[in-house]
Formats: C-alpha cells, sequence, structure tokens
C-alpha cells in the first residue's frame, strides 16, 4: 500500500480528549486533557512536532508529572485512524532493557550470576565456555548471528545453528551489537524462571510497573493491537511488511505505549524492578563502549532506541529524573530521532518552573 505524504496529514494531531488512565499509586497528574487548559509549553512542544513532520505518539513525565502526552499524526493512513497519546508502537530494541531487568531480577533473587558461563544454560555453545552472561547483556560476546532461513525459525533453532559459526573475536575484547545476544538471554530467562519469557516479563516487569498498555508481537496476536508502521520514500508512504515474530524474540518483540515507558523507567529508577546493585550494574558501561546492560549511559542521561519495520522508538531518563518516550510509526531518515529529544528536553528546560 502507498500512500501520498503530505504536511497536512503529518500535522493533523491525534486525540487529545481520552487521556491514559494511570495507576494511582504512582501520583501522575495530566496536566491537560482538553485544549483549553493546555500551557503555552505544551503548546510549544506541540507546534515543534507539527513543523517537524513527527508521525507517532510523545510523553514527557518530570518527578511524577505528566508535562506532555500526545498523538500526532495517523496509526492508519488508509482508515484516516488518528495516533492518540494511548496508542501502542512496537518498541524494537527497547525489549532489550526490558530482557535485561528480567536478567538482573533473575540474579537479585540469586537464580543466576551475569558472571555464568552462558554453556552452563545452553548445550553446546561455543568458545569453550568462555562466553558469559554479561558478555551477551553488553554485547561484547563476539558471537555471530546465524543466517537467517525463509519463514519464522525458533529461537532455539536459531541457537543451535550458532555452534557452528565461528566466533568473531574473545569474549569481552570488542562491541558489536547484535540482536542474537538478547534472543539467547530471552532463552535462558525461560530455562532459569520455568516460564516462558513472555509470561514472566509480564509478571515481573509489565505488572510490577503497571505496564497495563503493553503485550507482545506473536503470529497469534493480531497486529491491530499496535499501530501500522510506514516507510517514507520520497513524497511517499509505504506500508511497512509484516513483523517475522520468532526473530524478534527477546530483542524486538514488545508493544508498548508512551507512558507506560515512562513508568517503566521510573520503576527501574527507584528500585522497584531490580536492587540498587543491579541497576547499578546495569548503568555501568563496558570497558568497550558506551553501553551499559541493556541501554546506553552518558553523563547526562541513559536512553534505549530502537527500529524495526516502519517503527523508531527511543526512550531517554534525564539526570534530573526526566523520562521522555518518543514511538514513531513513520520512519523517515530525514529525522534525527535522537536530536528530536534534545530539542524538546531544551524546551522543557528553557520553560518556567512552574508548568
Amino acid at each position: 500500500m502507498i500512500v501520498w505524504f503530505t504536511s497536512l496529514i503529518i500535522s493533523t494531531a491525534g486525540c487529545r480528549n481520552n487521556p491514559v488512565l494511570l495507576p494511582q499509586n504512582h501520583h501522575v497528574s495530566a496536566h491537560f486533557e482538553t485544549k483549553q487548559n493546555e500551557t503555552n509549553l505544551q503548546r510549544k512542544l506541540r507546534s515543534y512536532l507539527r513543523a517537524n513532520h513527527l508521525n507517532g505518539s510523545v510523553a514527557i513525565v518530570k518527578e511524577n508529572q505528566i508535562i506532555f502526552h500526545e498523538g500526532v499524526g495517523f496509526t492508519d493512513f488508509q482508515q484516516r485512524i488518528a495516533n492518540k497519546p494511548a496508542t501502542a508502537h512496537p518498541i524494537a530494541s527497547i525489549t532489550k532493557l526490558i530482557v535485561a531487568a528480567s536478567i538482573m531480577r533473575l540474579e537479585d533473587k540469586q537464580k543466576l550470576s551475569i558472571q555464568d558461563e552462558v554453556a552452563a544454560y545452553i548445550p553446546d555453545f561455543p568458545n569453550e565456555k568462555k562466553i558469559k552472561i554479561i558478555h551477551l547483556l553488553n554485547h561484547t560476546s563476539g558471537i555471530d548471528t546465524p543466517r537467517w532461513q525463509p519463514g519464522n525459525p525458533k529461537p532455539a533453532e536459531i541457537v543451535k545453528k550458532i555452534a557452528s559459526k565461528p566466533i568473531r573475536f574473545p569474549a569481552g575484547a570488542e562491541w558489536d551489537y547484535n540482536d542474537i545476544n538478547y534472543l539467547i538471554l530471552g532463552l535462558i530467562v525461560e530455562k532459569v524462571s520455568g516460564l516462558p519469557l513472555h509470561e514472566y516479563i509480564r509478571k515481573n516487569i509489565f505488572t510490577k510497573a503497571s505496564m497495563r498498555h503493553s503485550g507482545f508481537i506473536t503470529e497469534e496476536q493480531a497486529a491491530a493491537h499496535y499501530s501500522t508502521g510506514y516507510l517514507k520514500l520520497g513524497n511517499k508512504l509505504v506500508a511497512a511488511k509484516p513483523l517475522k515474530t520468532d526473530v524478534l524474540f527477546g530483542c524486538g518483540d514488545i508493544y508498548s505505549t508512551v507512558v507506560d515507558l515512562c513508568l517503566f523507567d521510573k520503576a527501574l529508577m527507584n528500585g522497584n524492578l531490580v536492587s540498587k546493585r543491579s541497576l547499578k550494574k546495569m548503568l555501568t558501561p563496558s570497558a568497550k563502549s558506551k553501553y551499559g546492560l541493556g541501554l546506553y549511559v552518558t553523563t547526562d542521561k541513559v536512553f534505549s532506541r530502537g527500529v524495526v519495520g516502519g517503527w523508531e522508538s527511543l526512550h531517554v531518563y534525564f539526570k534530573n529524573k526526566t523520562a521522555m518516550a518518543i514511538l514513531l510509526n513513520v520512519r523517515d531518515k530525514e529525522i534525527d530521532i535522537h536530536q528530536v529529544s534534545n530539542d524538546l528536553y531544551k524546551l522543557i528546560s528553557e520553560a518556567p518552573s512552574k508548568f
């Protein structure tokens, strides 16, 4: 399906009269439910989104207060269904951070150690048992990605092929961002917990963080649960192909909303998901990169980014406890999602302290 791309379509704002109902125990207050109650800052943020032709959903939360929460453009261009603040989108590689938190919860429960050899959990794992769980978490394992076969190979079948591939470098020697690391971690979560990965995450992450609008991309779960993804090609939009679910296992198979991601950040940083000791490990980059365990760490923020099909996602947690989530369902090479987050943060920083 090809849709003409115009500035009018992209600038059409989603409905703002149906805010997400947040759990009372989080004490998050929406600052505007109707256009009449919005602040000058909210108008500036909305104008920025429209002027830069973003299409998706955005939330900004500072110290439990929602200061911006909006959809812009369309979740389905053909049906002219508007993106809303509560529209769900695939979060792609942000899934990795949720899997990393799952591993650290298991370590907190003394079910495993991230210093354990992967071979203790995955039989016939390569490299003479030198690859440890931490090497998967921080992408320094050195394993190579096997060639995908037609169809949707099961994760266990994919891992079996790793044994036949040579190691690219000794574990810990280099940094190589590789989805297969987290597919393997997903299998380890299942083996150690005795639960399917999705069930473990639902019980131990989604429920504890009050992420009530998040779920999993599976063959059985219809794509109607989340937005349609598009690729911008010149002045046209092309609908993305359906996602191949099994190859996204553990590394990109979650859909969520912008507020749910902010709730996840709050729960993680406040110690509701993992211990302070585990959080410190997650926020400590390896010597080979700025990547910790499931997320990037810089001097003023931590963040995780995802790209899959027609979707692009970013969530950022700044040192001043501002959480920001940007979920786009139009991939546009002219849009720098990192620059977008920096610009939005600058607008917030320049605003009066009383929103």
